[in-house]
């Protein structure tokens, strides 16, 4: 049996909040707008791990679901707003949401998507004290999440990006996101605060192995798995650990061709693959690989406060999921 297959009861009570808290508003076309993405999929990861941080600790997963449904708004608030910057035709196999309607009404769903999120926070069954914490430390990861995106697109103008800068950019635009999902488990089940800050260091590395991996998948992953064209990062020019790193390995005429192709919109499918080929070649693909998996190891150490269970072993396998995926 699949990780997913052995999650879906959980995953199904997340589904089902997510839909019940869209069905909200009185203008039908920003209604669906706002359920365009959160109702055409996705893996639920960061409610999910939420979910299992808290089971983990206290038995009891379900106390997080306000927060998960909030937290996976946001999520989908930001993917809106990502694809049009990013100018994305697509999104998990469909029209983007500023395709599929336009990109004013794109904006204001994401605006709506944003504050609809806070409004299920509310829902959270928790005393004053901890509904403000977890209100801030969302409030200051969305804010975060917003800093990393301005990061990478002005990295996309620059050569000179170091290993460093790239890792600081996916701390706030992607691993933040992880590391409040698996804070707030642990908050929410009331553990003490060497396991809060354990389980937010794991949801970090978790993280930042995530995005890694989803940076390998634009090379190698399958159109109709990943949602998304294949080489996308490229053409966008994307600073990828890969393109750090083969900035730095690549020489002559080889980093001349690389350079013409990336962030080149009018690139062939051939010119896109003759530049994947020179991130293999150079080893750039293999050293992202192994640079995921480490941090993926490193966030399974973080668990080893927490007791035996069937919670914890789930909560382990989800974070090896996220180097194991092929979408």
């Amino acid at each position: 049996m699949s990780l997913m297959e052995r999650l879906s009861s959980r995953k199904t009570k997340i589904n089902r909040e997510i839909e019940r808290s869209l069905a909200v508003g009185e203008n039908e076309t920003l209604r669906e707008a706002m359920k365009h993405y959160p109702l055409a999929g996705g893996k639920r990861l960061r409610p999910l791990l939420s979910y299992l941080v808290a089971e983990a600790i206290s038995g009891d997963g379900d106390v997080t679901i306000p927060f998960g449904v909030g937290l996976e708004l946001l999520h989908n608030f930001t993917l809106v707003h990502d694809d049009i910057m990013d100018r994305s035709d697509f999104r998990r196999g469909i029209t983007a949401v500023h395709k599929k309607f336009d990109v004013p009404t794109a904006i204001i769903a994401g605006d709506a998507l944003f504050a609809l999120a806070f409004e299920q926070l509310c829902n959270l069954q928790v005393d004053d004290a901890l509904l403000r914490i977890i209100v801030n430390d969302t409030a200051l990861a969305v804010r975060e999440v917003a800093e990393g995106q301005q990061m990478d697109m002005e990295f996309e103008k620059r050569t000179d990006i170091t290993v460093k800068d790239y890792l600081t950019m996916v701390d706030k635009k992607t691993a933040r996101l992880y590391f409040t999902a698996a804070r707030t488990g642990a908050i929410v089940a009331r553990a003490p605060m060497d396991v809060i800050r354990a389980m937010g260091d794991m949801g970090y590395l978790m993280g930042t192995g995530f995005q890694i991996w989803d940076d390998v998948l634009d090379l190698e992953g399958e159109e109709d798995k990943t949602g998304k064209p294949f080489g996308g990062d490229i053409k966008e020019g994307k600073r990828t650990l890969m393109v750090v790193y083969a900035f730095s390995h690549l020489k002559g005429d080889e980093r001349k061709t690389f350079q013409s192709i990336l962030g080149n919109q009018k690139a062939s499918k051939k010119s896109i693959q003759d530049a994947v080929e020179l991130l293999h070649s150079c080893g750039a693909v293999s050293y992202a690989k192994n640079f995921a998996l480490e941090y993926i190891r490193e966030a399974k150490e973080k668990t080893s406060g927490l007791r035996s269970s069937e919670a914890k072993d789930l909560l382990l396998d989800l974070i090896d999921y996220s180097v194991r995926r092929d979408n």
